[in-house]
This record gives C-alpha cells, structure tokens and sequence, in this order.
C-alpha cells in the first residue's frame, strides 16, 4: 500500500486519471437514474391518457372487384300481340286452330263461306268483258265520225269501273281465308263453326313470346347508366336465370311515378316462359373495389348521413355508405380502399375525429394494438365488454 502510494506522488497524472474516471461513472449512474424515471413518469402519463380513450373492436377487411348492379322488379310481356279480325262477312266454314295453338306465319285459321263472292266474281268479270266490247265498238264509230267524244269517254268509265269491281272481289275472295301473319301461339279465338261475322269482327287474339320482353321503371338517377344493347339478367319465378339485352328505354318517364320504361329481350325458342310472370331484373353496370359488412356496424354521422365509421391512425374516419351492391350475407360498398379497418363494436360512442384504443378482431380472436400496427397481446372479450 505505501508502495502504491509512493508511485502516486511519483505519477500525480495516475491520480487525475481516477478521478476523472469516478466522476464519469457518477454522472453516467445520475442520467441512467434520471432516464430511468423520466421513462415511469412517460409510461404512468400514457397510462393515464390511454385510460380514457374509448375503446373499439375493429375488423380489417379487404376489398374485391365487385360489379356494381341495377335490381328491378319487372314483369313479362309478348314480343308483339294482335287481335285478328275478319275483313269480309260471312259464314264460318271452317276453323284450323284451337286456343294455345302454335301457328307459323301465313298459316290459316279460319275459312269464310265464299259462294257469294264466286257467284258476284263471275258476274263482275262478265260485266268487264261487255264493256271491253263496249269501248272498242265506241273507239270504232269515233274514228269514223259516228260518235261523240262524250260517249267514248263515258264507254271507258264504265270499263275501268268494271275492272275496279272485279279487283275487290278478288281481293274479297283472297281475305276470305284469315291467315297467321307471324309466327306465334292463338291465346284467344273468339269465333265459332257456323258463326256468321262481319267486316270488323273479332276472331283471334296472336302472340309472339320469342323473345319474351321483360318490363320494368328505372329512377330517373339510374336511367342514365343504361344504353341499348346491354347485357342484363333476370330471375323467374321458378328461380331460372336468363339473360338478355335492353332493347328499349324510354325517352319520356311516366307522370305518376317519374320513372322510365325500360324493355330487356330473352330468347324463349320452346316458350317455356309465358308472359305475365314477375321477373327480379338485374342489370351489371361497372366493377369496383368494394368491402363486405353487415349493416349493423353502419352509423350516423354529426350531421345525419348514413356511413361507416373506420380507424386511420388511432383515430376515427367516417366514412359515407356508397351501396355497390346487397346480398344475403351483407352490403358491399364502395369507395373505402384496398384495406379498411372497420369499427364493429364500440362506434356509438365515438365522433369522426376522436382517438380510440383499438382491439382487433381477425380470424375471430380478440388482439389489441395500435391502428396501424401489428397486433399482439390478445385480450379476453370479458375486458372488453369491461371497457
């Protein structure tokens, strides 16, 4: 020790060295003490702090390409519809065809008794004749000087009447055969073997079912999203889905409910669906990206409006509802990003703004972070339900 002693008085620079490296070891020892609570204090500060945030169960869900649909609630309708008439009087002869009957085009339906017109026919065509000898004969005697010009045209007056006669008997004579004039099915026949009609007279209702027209009224919003040609679908009654194209769209709406007419034809070949039968019409406009919910996790905003309210940051972003589309399972909608956190539990109690505790929920576990992050630490539902 006096040794030691002795070479300190030798070396004094030995003796500032252990001073120097004692007094860095005390003030090292008082900022670490100093850190040390700086750090309680910040986490007893934050503690506090977070002890009154309100805290929400949210759910991170993913966006899909959803196609963004027109639903309507429409009804079916013949292509085309005609009541047949009969366009001579007479005696029916003949029917060719029972109510529910397939028919082609210029296929008869029924025959009109025509002696009459045969025997008036060949009366007409014996008057024509004599006025042809008439006029020739009249011709003959006016080259010559016997005959006035009065007289030879009164001669071919009464020729072109007989020919004008003749033409309407045989015209007569044609329609007395009442024919399909397109293909289709005879829904009504109002005439019976023996009935005795007239010129005017209802005889068949024909109606052509392909394609079969779909009918529905489009708001004026969604009016303006459609074109001639589309594609559409539609669900029958039975739950068959056909498709086909919006053939008409109406230019003017109807006064009593502002809404425009809208026609989508199908292909019904063996018409097996009748008209008159209610019909779901779904028309595809654009895809989206679009995220799933359900619509118990929709609230309102300070102002009213319908919306989802979401987690960016700790903080809370509501969001306004933009429906894509509806389902059994939920309501897709739009306009939220790839990746939404949702707030399912909790957003009653929170304004656009506020800043939340976050629990999330994937997978169906309970797992607390910070928005953003990753979660960590699972958190029992009984804590919770506690907050």
């Amino acid at each position: 020790m006096s040794k030691l002693m002795h070479t300190l008085r030798l070396q004094p620079y030995w003796i500032a060295l252990v001073i120097l490296i004692l007094l860095t070891l005390w003030v090292a020892s008082g900022m670490l003490f100093a850190e040390q609570t700086d750090n309680a204090q910040a986490r007893k500060e934050a503690k506090h702090r977070d002890a009154g945030l309100v805290s929400v169960r949210v759910e991170r869900v993913h966006a899909k390409p959803i196609t963004r649909e027109i639903n309507l609630y429409g009804r079916t309708e013949p292509n085309r519809g005609v009541t047949l008439r009969s366009e001579v009087s007479g005696l029916v002869v003949k029917v060719y065809v029972t109510e529910g009957q397939r028919v082609k085009e210029g296929e008869p339906l029924i025959d009109i008794e025509t002696s009459d017109l045969i025997n008036r026919l060949k009366s007409a065509k014996s008057t024509l004749a004599q006025r042809k000898i008439e006029l020739e004969g009249a011709e003959s005697l006016g080259q010559k000087g016997y005959q006035s010009k009065v007289n030879l045209a009164q001669a071919q007056a009464n020729l072109e009447t007989a020919v004008s006669e003749v033409s309407t008997l045989d015209l007569a004579l044609s329609k007395s055969t009442l024919r399909a004039p397109f293909d289709g099915i005879v829904n009504e026949r109002h005439v019976e073997l023996g009935d005795l009609l007239k010129d005017g007279d209802e005889v068949a209702m024909l109606v052509d079912l392909d394609p079969l027209i779909i009918t529905a009224d489009v708001t004026e919003s969604d009016v303006q999203a459609l074109t001639l040609g589309q594609k559409a679908s539609g669900r029958m009654i039975s739950n068959d889905i056909v498709t086909g194209t919006i053939r008409y769209i109406s230019s003017v709406s109807d006064m009593g409910t502002n809404t425009f007419n809208v026609e989508v034809a199908i292909d019904n070949p063996d018409t097996k669906y009748l008209a008159g039968m209610s019909t779901e019409l779904s028309v595809p406009l654009k895809t989206t990206l679009a995220v799933r919910i359900t619509p118990s996790v929709m609230a309102l905003d300070e102002a009213g409006n319908l919306g989802v309210k979401t987690v960016v940051d700790e903080h809370v972003k509501f969001i306004p509802i933009d429906i894509v589309k509806s389902d059994s399972q939920g309501v897709w909608l739009g306009g939220m990003g790839e990746i939404t956190d949702v707030i399912t539990l909790g957003h009653g109690f929170v304004r656009d703004g506020d800043k939340v505790k976050v629990t999330y929920v994937e997978g169906g576990k309970g797992q607390q972070q910070a928005a953003g992050g990753t979660p960590n630490n699972a958190q029992s539902s009984a804590d919770l339900q506690a907050q």
